[in-house]
């Protein structure tokens, strides 16, 4: 009996010392066919093959009019006439309920047993600036809510919504004459303030039921040639606008709360007027995000589809260079690359502007597998494009072309115009 049990655990070991080495031998085999597949690398060493080079040609161009929208999503609002653009105004829609338990609404304050002694309206900036501008606090009293877009509210669409101008009572005005970010908070606060005499200006804002769209307008004086920001909601934290009121509120006959409640931003948007899109524009990579000028490339690809099946991209960069700008010294530029999902009908220049002849209402999607931002440095922009042509290769991607625009964090008034050129591709052959 002990020899039969002797033999049953020698044979279940040999059973499982067997199952055992199948399954290594399967995970080797399935590690070797994986390894055929072409993968995306950084960086590999290269002790046995040469790096080799190829040249991708420009295949077809086009610079195009994208609804601007990126404001919408900008962690600043714009101030300034320069470089052939204009800021309209700024508008800014404030929380409902101030952000405190019990919630308080706006229109809360104006109830018999409150006594609103003073309110404040303060903004963010890290700029410094020094000019005898002014920046003015309008009410925009509108008896509707939700009255602007973030996505979709622009110079181009003004005419799709309400009067903002029309309907904007100025309740406020403070000097631009010493704007200076304190070195510890790295910003300073510019302050609207209401009490005694004007504290029945913003009562009037505070009456949602009347006047619900809950938005104010900030505009610069026309006078003012430089560029100035102050930080929007999407900054949020102690950046982001706000109201804040104080008051007196009855508990009952004898006892008087002295407190205050604070709202918030909740979205805002500057409205500009963008430089002009000139025929000159059509023949360079052009871009600006205030006009949503924007350009699209296409490379020729051929030669890439002849390349060995192992082949692995070392590195393929654009590099595109300055051929004028309006950037002052100092000004960051960054430029937004991604890959097209969508083929490009029409490589003409297109628009939105339905009042242009030029219009065509063609949307170019992006695929998230390739974006990438860079800035411009020493008259130029470099735009590593290695991954989507590996991407290409690996038939995970198709080559509709690379669409080219303006970062989101750039000024709406700045305006680049770049040479497109050809693209060397260094690639490791086994």
């Amino acid at each position: 009996m002990r020899l039969i049990a002797q033999l049953k655990v020698y044979s279940m070991r040999f059973y499982f010392s067997n199952k055992i080495f199948f399954v290594i031998i399967s995970l080797f085999f399935i590690a070797i066919s994986c390894s055929e597949e072409t993968i995306l690398y950084d960086d590999i060493d290269n002790p046995e093959y040469t790096i080799n080079t190829l040249t991708l040609p420009l295949d077809k161009s086009k610079v195009f009019q994208a609804y601007p929208s990126g404001l919408g999503v900008s962690q600043n609002l714009f101030f300034g006439n320069l470089k052939g653009s204009e800021n309209l105004f700024s508008l800014i829609e404030f929380t409902l309920f101030a952000g405190y338990l019990p919630p308080t609404q706006l229109s809360d304050l104006l109830a018999d047993s409150i006594q609103v002694d003073s309110a404040m309206v303060f903004v963010q900036t890290t700029d410094s600036l020094s000019s005898s501008s002014t920046l003015s606090l309008y009410s925009v009293l509108a008896d509707q809510d939700s009255i602007f877009s973030e996505d979709s509210t622009n110079f181009y669409s003004l005419a799709d919504y309400t009067d903002f101008e029309s309907v904007a009572k100025l309740i406020h005005e403070v000097s631009l004459e010493s704007i200076m970010p304190d070195s510890a908070a790295a910003s300073d606060t510019i302050s609207f303030l209401f009490k005694d005499d004007n504290i029945d200006l913003i009562k009037e804002f505070l009456d949602t039921e009347q006047y619900p769209s809950r938005t104010m307008m900030l505009k610069a004086s026309d006078d003012l040639d430089q560029l100035f920001t102050i930080k929007s909601e999407e900054a949020g934290g102690s950046y982001s606008p706000k109201l804040r009121v104080w008051y007196k509120a009855a508990v009952n006959d004898t006892t008087l709360i002295d407190t205050f409640v604070t709202f918030y931003g909740s979205r805002d948007i500057s409205v500009v007027q963008p430089p002009e899109i000139t025929l000159e524009d059509h023949d360079y990579v052009s871009l600006n995000s205030g006009s949503g000028n924007r350009s699209i490339l296409q490379y020729d690809l051929n030669i890439i589809d002849d390349l060995t099946r192992n082949s692995i991209i070392k590195d393929a960069k654009l590099v595109l260079n300055v051929e004028s700008s309006n950037l002052d010294e100092g000004d960051e530029f960054f430029v937004v690359i991604a890959a097209l999902s969508d083929t490009v009908s029409n490589w003409s220049f297109t628009t939105f502007d339905t009042l242009s002849g030029m219009y065509e209402n063609e949307d170019y999607s992006v695929d998230i597998n390739f974006l990438v931002t860079r800035k411009v440095e020493d008259n130029k922009v470099e735009l590593p494009i290695q991954n989507f042509i590996q991407l290409y290769k690996n038939n995970l991607i198709e080559n509709h072309g690379l669409q080219i625009w303006s970062a989101p964090s750039n000024s709406p008034f700045d305006k680049v115009r770049l040479n497109s050129q050809n693209v060397e591709v260094l690639y490791v052959k086994p």
